[in-house]
């Protein structure tokens, strides 16, 4: 069974551009796409259902569900939408939740738009996390928030959020690059270059490394964010002889190339709601090393697989230069791997998004069909 999609991408680009992209090439469904690109994304969340409205209403083709992602005020756009949108299962996926997203100065959570995010879950039909810690940290958050109003009931709704969810993984797309061998073993941090992805924690532990007279190169790559810390240039400078690369790699083939010429592949990151690049990273054979947090012991499935506590540290940048100097004198010794690499790649073949596009597809047309029976 084929369907006709609407997507609503208010902010198409990177990892949200990536994700529907790639659901798209490998969909049995009919797609349209009303988009806007990738910038002022808080402006996406206030002000952009009044422009989607108005495209939706002067499209040609009927469709038989809308699917949205979470930079989008939903209630307004259906209020804005009017009948156009009677009848027609919302989808609303959440890459992030603004009760939780980082933002400068630190500790300065936008309360609005947080309420936004809830009223846009309050008004689809279905709502899709690209992890369990992301619906937690809603929900978790949500019902914190909401008990500073004494006046209102929203607990009905809460509840309603969490019946309607489900846990929808965004989908890994790569074809996997052949792996090189080392003479000198490459740590790689690869991340958006902001201070909620803990840089400063990376540098301090390789200094550490290199006091200890340990032998590697590094690669750092990523995307420069809005606010990139002074600690990359500074590392640059000090690090030069450690230097694999550097920055942000010039095509999508490229990054691939250093994450399958990488050793080991390190997050310090302190807000992560699935972890795209760790999944990357894991399908091109480097060994990951994680801090014990966030999302990553659901997407390591850790609880299945208990001996997979072997890639997570605890602690800052000591605790994991510790944690990487046993790791690359077991890597010296050809003894690198204790749990099966085998066994953690094959769990990870659920990410691709070969796999996740026909459970997608699927659960659209069990969607449509429901609203329909």
């Amino acid at each position: 069974m084929s369907l006709n999609v609407l997507a609503v991408e208010s902010y198409y680009g990177g990892s949200h551009k990536a994700f529907l992209d790639s659901w798209i090439a490998q969909s049995q469904h009919q797609w349209i796409i009303l988009s806007l690109p990738a910038a002022n994304w808080k402006s996406r969340i206030r002000h952009s259902a009044y422009h989607f409205a108005s495209a939706i209403r002067q499209l040609d083709q009927p469709f038989d569900v809308l699917f949205c992602s979470d930079l989008i005020n939903l209630a307004e756009l259906k209020a804005f939408a009017g009948s156009v949108l009677d009848n027609i299962p919302i989808v609303l996926y959440f890459h992030e939740n603004q009760f939780s997203y980082p933002v400068q100065p630190p500790n300065q959570i936008d309360r609005h738009l947080a309420f936004n995010n809830l009223s846009s879950a309050v008004a689809a039909d279905e709502i899709w996390w690209n992890s369990s810690f992301n619906q937690r940290e809603f929900l978790d958050s949500a019902k914190d928030y909401i008990q500073r109003f004494r006046d209102y009931d929203f607990s009905t709704y809460l509840e309603a959020v969490e019946l309607k969810s489900l846990i929808s993984p965004p989908g890994i797309d790569l074809v996997t690059p052949a792996r090189t061998q080392n003479k000198v073993p490459i740590i790689c941090w690869a991340a958006r270059w902001e201070n909620d992805k803990a840089p400063h924690t990376f540098f301090k532990a390789v200094k550490i490394l290199i006091d200890k007279g340990l032998e590697f190169k590094i690669n750092v790559m990523g995307e420069q964010g809005d606010y990139t810390p002074k600690c990359f240039a500074e590392a640059q400078e000090s690090l030069t002889p450690y230097i694999q690369r550097w920055g942000y790699q010039t095509s999508r083939d490229e990054y691939l190339n250093g994450l399958a010429e990488s050793d080991f592949f390190v997050s310090t990151a302190n807000h992560e709601f699935f972890g795209i690049s760790v999944s990357e990273a894991i399908l091109c054979g480097a060994y990951p090393v994680l801090p014990q947090r966030l999302s990553y012991p659901e997407i390591m499935q850790l609880d299945e697989y208990p001996k997979r506590s072997e890639h997570f540290y605890q602690g800052g940048a000591p605790a994991l230069a510790l944690h990487l100097s046993q790791l690359l004198e077991r890597y010296s010794l050809g003894t690198l791997w204790r749990s099966p690499q085998e066994e953690l790649l094959a769990s990870f073949e659920e990410y691709r998004m070969s796999t996740c596009a026909i459970a997608m597809d699927r659960q659209l047309i069990d969607l449509a069909a429901n609203e329909n029976s």
